[in-house]
């Protein structure tokens, strides 16, 4: 039988993890240059969702979760320093960390931007717009879905009688309200919960 021998180029395996390295350094400067200290924070610990955790309790009292809403397309939900809404399959991308603000009874809240403070709006046409200042136009209602996802669904405005959720398309794209539906998987999102917020709740 033939031994087979590995052998190893000690030159080139130092200078492949010489250039790794500078590739990790420089992505984590990227990051803090961009992230406060409180957002970095909060990127760090959003890694837990609530798939089998719900709490109702935020729905009283104007309650404030900080999120980060992933996409069952695979895409984390980002507000940008410009109002662009879009998708990220960064986790690390500080503009990913979103407030979401109960507004009314029923499950009507709000979501803004941590960094970008933009606010998520749709328009009677159904396209997805960032908004400096809140309005109605703000307003979403939270679906539970069977499968332990949420949709977030326009609480101002529907097409032809059908409800105009928020949605990622496969490539990350924010959807027009028109073309989407409840049982459509680029509606379909899991808050990824932050375990800061669950010591301060405990």
């Amino acid at each position: 039988m033939r031994k087979w021998m590995l052998t190893w180029n000690l030159p080139n395996l130092f200078s492949g993890l010489y250039l790794h390295a500078i590739f990790l350094f420089g992505s984590v400067r990227v990051v803090h240059g961009d992230c406060t200290p409180e957002q970095l924070t909060a990127i760090t610990n959003c890694s837990k969702h609530e798939r089998h955790t719900r709490n109702y309790d935020y729905m009283e009292g104007g309650d404030v979760r900080i999120r980060q809403l992933f996409s069952r397309t695979q895409w984390f939900l980002t507000i940008d320093d410009f109002g662009n809404i879009t998708g990220t399959q960064d986790p690390t991308n500080c503009h990913s960390i979103l407030e979401i603000r109960t507004v009314s009874e029923g499950g009507v809240l709000a979501i803004k931007g941590v960094k970008s403070q933009y606010y998520i709006s749709m328009t009677k046409a159904g396209q997805l717009q960032g908004k400096r200042i809140y309005n109605e136009n703000c307003n979403f209602k939270e679906v539970f879905l069977e499968n332990y996802f949420n949709a977030y669904s326009s609480a101002k405005w529907t097409k032809n009688g059908k409800e105009m959720f928020i949605a990622l398309s496969q490539k990350g794209r924010p959807m027009r309200g028109r073309k989407t539906r409840r049982e459509h998987i680029a509606s379909h999102f899991i808050p990824m919960k932050c375990r800061e917020e669950e010591r301060r709740a405990d």
